[in-house]
């Protein structure tokens, strides 16, 4: 079970306090003498508009990044849209077209300040369309009482983000050219999308509406899996490629092409250069799937697809924690040797498809374990889970009825890993039917001639020392997270916040929280509302009670320790009980301004 308590509760916890406090206060401020200010004026009948076209035309072929482009501007057509803006009051104070603009015969009248002066082609550019660029360019003016501010030139450049997608030939030659399930490509930015066809030629343009957006290219045929001079055997693929960090005046030009094919492996590559208004930013190249002679195309071996199957551990464990395996696992009053909790993995596909194959490599650090896969004949630690298992009899594989995969460990199989010592990395790969793969990483840790634990185990996770004091302040927080893990499942589960002038009781109470709290049994339906809001219970209003592993990380409310202004020790004393006994441990942090 996994739990992210005080999940980005800084922030709130933070304004709250801060609201608490400052209600005790009142400000007031003189009133300031008003003053006659005269009006200035704008002049904007000498106003240029100009469009860089420059994005249109630049070469990106070899020798690109040598050759940049020179700037080429045209005068803009009277259709574009010109305002007059206030920078303080956001008050606009002229809007027309070019061509009401340049039939203005007088000055515009202002008050004294800075202006924006924004010129565009399109009101509200499309979603996506066709070659169909949108331009936008602006400029500021101070205006100054009883003076004129002439505005003279404006440069508008793109607005949008253009793409274009080219297929290479040798990649084209490698899909089937008719049929139901042509060769294509969608390029996607939320919800607005643009099919470019085997040999599109045209660019797509698409509306920025964040300052950084992010491209789906998703590429669909029928692939042939058979070799040269071979008769065509064509399966269905789709492969999906993310480019992040887009952003409005970029032109992301997108190139699919077969990067190498030799000894009957064939690699598909993306090639993304990004272009911006006079220069070239960089290029990027990305491996986006790789496929043996009689395989379709498939992601590499570190590369998840998005929408690929979802693998998680069954019986509350969570997956990005480490599974550990001690002599408290095990019963050895049983021939053959009893385990007290199995491994489990389940692995589910989405949006209907189901899984067609899972297999598991194994790394390790224990030399023993590598030799002992190889004698038994698993490649580089590869172990097939599904179609085949292979020859084992230490776990089962199955599908469910949504078309989901089911591994379980067994006994034999539990005690047989009990026997090499040390941390091992299973990287679990499973493919489903519309070849999405997702790859998934799990860690093994055998701890031989461990002894049952007395209470719950908690350990500090990526970094975060539990045996030391912390200093923080506004402009240095650290990251605190706790793995806490229990064999027999969570009974208690209490916080004591020792707050002191960083966090004081009264500030506490004031918010509905207070110094001691039960996580499992909260004194109010108020207070547990408040945890909820806060993190420290989940906010499906499902409880801690039973779980067997939780994380718990503080990391996001580390900077409201730092609100109130306080200084000095502010610490969190952890007690988690299960049937084992009790585990107590204390967060200690100093604050300093």
């Amino acid at each position: 079970m996994k739990q992210h308590l005080y999940r980005s509760a800084g922030t709130l916890l933070a304004a709250t306090l801060l609201l608490a406090g400052c209600s005790r206060d009142r400000f007031h401020f003189p009133d300031q003498p008003v003053t006659d200010v005269r009006p200035g004026y704008i002049a904007l009948t000498e106003l240029a508009v100009g469009v860089s076209a420059d994005l249109e035309t630049l070469s990106s072929g070899s020798g690109a990044n040598t050759a940049p482009a020179t700037r080429a501007t045209a005068e803009a057509d009277g259709t574009y849209r010109i305002s007059v803006t206030n920078s303080a009051t956001q008050e606009r104070i002229w809007e027309g077209t070019y061509a009401d603009l340049k039939g203005l015969g007088a000055p515009i009248e202002a008050a004294p300040g800075r202006y924006t002066v924004q010129a565009a082609s399109e009101s509200e550019p499309a979603a996506v369309a066709w070659e169909t660029p949108a331009y936008a360019g602006q400029t500021e003016c101070t205006v100054v009482s009883e003076e004129t501010t002439t505005v003279t030139d404006l440069v508008c450049t793109l607005s949008n983000i253009k793409t274009t997608v080219e297929l290479s030939a040798d990649l084209k030659e490698l899909f089937r050219t008719d049929g139901d399930n042509p060769l294509q490509t969608v390029v996607s930015l939320g919800e607005a999308s643009s099919l470019f066809v085997r040999d599109e030629t045209r660019a797509a343009y698409f509306a920025a509406p964040e300052a950084s957006n992010t491209l789906t290219v998703k590429l669909t045929g029928d692939y042939n899996t058979r070799g040269e001079g071979e008769e065509p055997q064509y399966k269905p693929v789709t492969m999906t490629q993310t480019i992040p960090d887009v952003k409005a005046g970029q032109w992301r030009r997108i190139v699919v092409a077969v990067g190498h094919a030799d000894e009957g492996n064939v690699q598909i590559v993306v090639t993304v250069e990004t272009w911006t208004y006079d220069e070239q930013i960089d290029v990027d190249v990305m491996s986006m799937y790789a496929a043996g002679e009689e395989e379709i195309p498939d992601y590499g071996e570190e590369t998840s697809d998005p929408d690929g199957p979802q693998t998680s551990l069954d019986g509350g464990h969570d997956i990005a924690l480490p599974f550990r395996i001690g002599e408290e696992l095990f019963d050895f009053d049983f021939d053959p040797v009893r385990c007290n909790e199995l491994l489990g993995i389940v692995s589910a596909p989405r949006d209907g498809a189901t899984v067609t194959e899972a297999y598991c490599r194994i790394e390790s650090e224990n030399a023993d374990l590598l030799a002992a896969l190889a004698a038994a004949g698993y490649e580089e630690g590869t172990v097939p889970l599904y179609p085949a298992l292979g020859p084992t009899q230490y776990a089962i594989a199955r599908t469910d009825a949504e078309g989901g995969l089911v591994v379980k460990v067994n006994d034999a199989g539990m005690y047989a890993l009990y026997g090499y010592e040390g941390s091992h990395t299973l990287r679990i790969v499973v493919t489903d039917s519309e070849n999405r793969r997702s790859v998934t990483p799990l860690t093994v840790v055998v701890e031989r001639g461990t002894t049952p634990a007395s209470g719950p185990a908690i350990e500090g996770l990526d970094g975060f020392n539990l045996d030391m004091r912390h200093t923080i302040s506004p402009t240095s927080p650290i990251p605190a997270a706790l793995s806490v893990r229990s064999q027999t499942g969570i009974t208690e589960f209490g916080i004591e916040i020792l707050g002191g002038e960083v966090l004081p009781d009264n500030e506490l109470t004031g918010i509905g929280l207070a110094p001691k709290m039960d996580l499992l049994h909260p004194a109010t339906e108020e207070m547990a509302a408040m945890l909820r809001e806060f993190g420290f219970l989940p906010s499906d209003g499902s409880s801690l009670e039973g779980a067997r592993e939780v994380r718990f990380d503080i990391t996001d409310f580390i900077p409201a320790m730092t609100a109130l202004g306080g200084t000095g020790d502010c610490d969190f004393r952890i007690t988690v009980g299960d049937a084992s006994g009790t585990t107590v441990k204390t967060l200690m942090f100093t604050v300093v301004h």
